[in-house]
């Protein structure tokens, strides 16, 4: 089982300076985020050039890349500028994708919402299904995650919602367990959205807010998640979105998880 991890390594800021010390660690895919251009400015040509000869040479394929997000980038929002700001934050996502070969781009339907959920809703619901066509002339699929109470997307029902209207092919899920156990409802949430999903973003936490722990270090029942996964026949790619605990690499987090997955 590949085991997808964030572009990160500890002391490291420039991503293309952790690429070659995750490889060390045995990484063999990561997902990249774009929110920071102090750690990957994928606008700079010569940047990004030189991020395409490092992964070729560390032998790490990149998976995908994580849309940036945020208050000023929210794609559902009523004020029409912020919205196009995120509209095109996410087009630049989807065109870095198909630059440097990763076939998913990972999306947010939303920042909090603070308005009228359903005019976000349908908005959000627009943009999916527009840019999902975009996405599918380069072959990549938008995977959009379920995100924590307050934001849009956060029950299985206002994801279903969200894809309404989308080519189903080109536009998925991004199963994220930690903002699925802060329902309360972990099992039924992972039930629903792991056949649907195609990647996820794996971290735990104690239910009272967004931890990103290794799995196994929260109160997520992971062998129940393992059974979930395997008698739905999910193919959703395993990423696990946490943070390396203190002393450890991603060779013993990867070991680690397979343990509290009962493997």
């Amino acid at each position: 089982m590949e085991i997808v991890c964030p572009a990160w390594y500890p002391n490291l800021e420039k991503l293309i300076e952790a690429v070659p010390g995750l490889a060390d660690q045995g990484v063999t895919a990561i997902e990249v985020g774009i929110g920071n251009p102090d750690e990957f400015d994928y606008r700079n040509v010569a940047e990004l050039q030189k991020l395409l000869q490092v992964i070729g040479s560390s032998g790490v394929r990149v998976h995908s890349i994580h849309a940036p997000f945020g208050p000023a980038l929210d794609i559902s929002d009523p004020d029409d500028s912020i919205h196009e700001r995120g509209v095109s934050a996410l087009i630049d996502a989807i065109e870095l994708a198909s630059v440097i070969d990763a076939d998913k781009v990972i999306v947010h339907a939303s920042d909090r919402v603070k308005g009228d959920a359903a005019r976000q809703m349908e908005r959000a619901r627009g943009v999916l299904r527009e840019m999902g066509a975009i996405a599918s002339e380069s072959g990549i699929i938008l995977a959009l995650e379920n995100l924590p109470p307050g934001y849009l997307g956060h029950t299985p029902e206002e994801i279903l919602s969200l894809l309404n209207g989308a080519n189903r092919e080109s536009v998925a899920v991004c199963f994220d367990s930690g903002h699925a156990n802060l329902s309360g409802h972990f099992a039924e949430f992972a039930s629903a959205l792991l056949p649907i999903a195609v990647t996820t973003h794996l971290h735990d936490n104690d239910g009272s807010g967004d931890q990103h722990l290794l799995p196994g270090l929260g109160n997520i029942d992971w062998p129940a998640f393992a059974y979930i996964y395997k008698v739905l026949g999910c193919k959703a790619r395993i990423m696990l979105e946490c943070k390396l605990p203190e002393g450890m690499v991603w060779s013993e987090v990867f070991q680690s998880f397979r343990a509290t997955l009962g493997e």
